[in-house]
């Protein structure tokens, strides 16, 4: 090609070429407008919750022990509600133990390795206590004493330990960390430590969330023979210790205010809330005993979750749930439960609201979710998220 042929070539491809994104521009400036029109039109929305699990049954909270005719009022750092919540959560089914013929010999293991036996080493007798409840005596020392629920294997153990010299002595009572491990030991011992805590939640507690504490140090009034919070290690005489859940984790897509048709996707990690917040279901008090620290009062109480659903997002159940607003409006009303406040004034400013789970010291079906008002001098408060219609 001559240069002139060539000049000419370029001309004519540029000139093409300059036409050609042109009209590409042009179809994907058309395309944007038609799919803008479309929605405005149709806007493209989200199917509702899939309330796979049919009507829930209603949280039944336990009788709250604070008395009080309360009055709310927000003091959130913007002086507002929540808008962001999403407008579904996700309802898992327990995981409910089945009786077993083998599950009092079960128990009765458990109960001789913490040493429930007489002289010769041979178990205590169980005594009855009815339907699948056996307990279990020590007659001498600080007379410990084990109700053991042989379906459950949940367990609540007593003594007269603060009377124990080696507990006045305090001398095998070191610090939070030892004590942490004296009940991890405790556990291990009779195969229930759970496999869903979270270490972290006892051992190092985020200092913004309250509603878990680290192991708390007491001593022992010597007038009253009542145990009195401290934070001198050289006082403490006994250590307890509260063991959480950890949080549930996921991401759905959810719609916005209500609406069906402003949604995004959400990663939630929700707490698990239990009836006397900071106060867990699983609550221990380590003290010192003859030869080493150990376990001298527990309240045990754990049900696990059954996340296997998580794995298979199409099984997962959907709810609708309230907004903040509605939440709040029912709290005010005295629809909702108080876990746990420590003041005297009936005016509660709420600092916090936020979405958790709750899990009872009674049996239940589903781990369902509560609008969480968090307020002042230790005051929570729970409100049943889930959407009334939803309920039975």
């Amino acid at each position: 090609m001559t240069l002139h042929n060539t000049t000419e070539f370029s001309k004519k491809f540029g000139v093409g070429t300059a036409i050609g994104i042109g009209v590409i521009i042009g179809l994907v400036i058309v395309f944007n407008i038609g799919v803008l029109i479309k929605n405005i039109l149709l806007p493209p929305k989200i199917d509702p919750a899939n309330v796979l699990l049919g009507r829930l049954p209603q949280i039944q909270f336990p009788q709250s022990t604070v008395n009080g005719n309360f009055a709310y009022s927000l003091n959130t750092v913007d002086g507002n509600l929540p808008s962001n919540f999403p407008d579904r959560l996700i309802v898992y089914p327990m995981l409910v133990p089945q009786p077993n013929l083998l599950n009092l010999k079960t128990v009765q293991g458990k109960v001789q390795t913490l040493g429930f036996v007489d002289q010769t080493g041979n178990a205590l007798p169980q005594i009855p206590r009815g339907g699948s409840y056996y307990e279990w005596d020590e007659p001498s020392g600080i007379q410990r004493k084990i109700v053991y629920d042989t379906v459950s294997l949940n367990f609540n153990m007593t003594s007269n330990y603060l009377a124990s010299l080696d507990v006045l002595a305090g001398k095998n009572i070191s610090d939070q960390t030892s004590a942490f491990s004296t009940v991890q030991n405790f556990l291990t011992s009779i195969d229930s430590l759970p496999t869903d805590l979270d270490s972290n939640l006892t051992t190092a507690p985020d200092p913004a969330n309250d509603y878990t504490v680290a192991p708390q140090l007491y001593s022992i009034d010597s007038s009253t023979g009542k145990l009195v919070k401290t934070t001198n290690l050289q006082d403490t005489r006994v250590i307890r210790v509260d063991l959480y859940q950890q949080p549930i984790q996921y991401s759905l897509t959810a719609g916005i205010d209500g609406q069906l048709t402003h949604f995004q996707n959400f990663d939630m990690s929700l707490p698990i809330m239990y009836p006397n917040t900071p106060a867990s279901t699983m609550e221990f008090d380590v003290a010192s005993g003859a030869n080493q620290a150990q376990v001298m009062k527990a309240n045990y109480y754990h049900e696990a979750v059954d996340l296997s659903s998580n794995s298979t997002p199409d099984k997962l159940a959907t709810y609708p749930i309230k907004s903040a607003a509605q939440a709040f409006e029912e709290l005010k009303s005295g629809k909702g439960y108080v876990a746990s406040y420590n003041g005297t004034d009936n005016q509660i400013l709420i600092n916090k609201v936020y979405l958790a789970y709750f899990n009872s010291d009674k049996t239940q079906q589903y781990l369902m979710p509560v609008v969480v008002f968090e307020g002042q001098n230790g005051f929570f408060g729970y409100v049943s998220a889930v959407d009334d219609s939803m309920l039975q």
